[in-house]
């Protein structure tokens, strides 16, 4: 009997040391969760597109930009886009360096940032496999009809990539 009911007076500590816990986070950390609800309760999505291109893709030459998956969008006065890249990419490791470079080309004009390299030197496997995903966000396109791809540039020509992704939001 001394056993139980030292353990229910522990029990009861240990919960009102919780609710204790629980009301001081509730008003000191009440302001702050507030501000971060605001700030994010101005921002909607607006428009969505999706494209996706799940068989394997090579480029068809070396050291040269070629586009995976385009996607055509509207961006309205006051939207933001965000673009979002997603793919799996096999790299040949024949020679001392090989990579494919992966970035965005918006309405014709080759982003020089941002970008990933998949692949490296001196590999010692024949075939790599490296998740790549990119993603960007700019307020400043203009308002209008728009045109966005994905490109990589390989340096081999065994290089491919499967399973690609292609998200674009515009959003307040």
């Amino acid at each position: 009997m001394g056993k139980s009911s030292g353990l229910a007076v522990l029990a009861l500590l240990i919960g009102i040391g919780g609710l204790g816990l629980g009301a001081y986070s509730f008003f000191i950390f009440s302001g702050q969760i507030a501000d971060v609800e605001d700030q994010f309760a101005e921002r909607a999505i607006v428009d969505m597109r999706y494209a996706e291109y799940l068989e394997d893709y090579t480029p068809s030459a070396i050291d040269v930009n070629e586009s995976i998956i385009t996607i055509n969008f509207h961006v309205n006065a006051g939207e933001q886009v965000y673009f979002l890249f997603i793919t799996r990419a096999i790299i040949y490791s024949y020679s001392l360096e090989s990579f494919m470079r992966f970035t965005f080309s918006i309405d014709g004009v080759i982003l020089d940032k941002p970008y990933v390299i998949a692949g490296g030197r001196n590999i010692d496997e024949w075939w790599l496999y490296f998740p790549v995903a990119l993603q960007y966000s700019t307020p400043g396109l203009s308002e209008g009809s728009h045109s966005v791809s994905a490109m990589v540039l390989s340096s081999y020509s065994s290089n491919f990539v499967r399973q690609s992704t292609f998200l674009v939001q515009t959003y307040v």
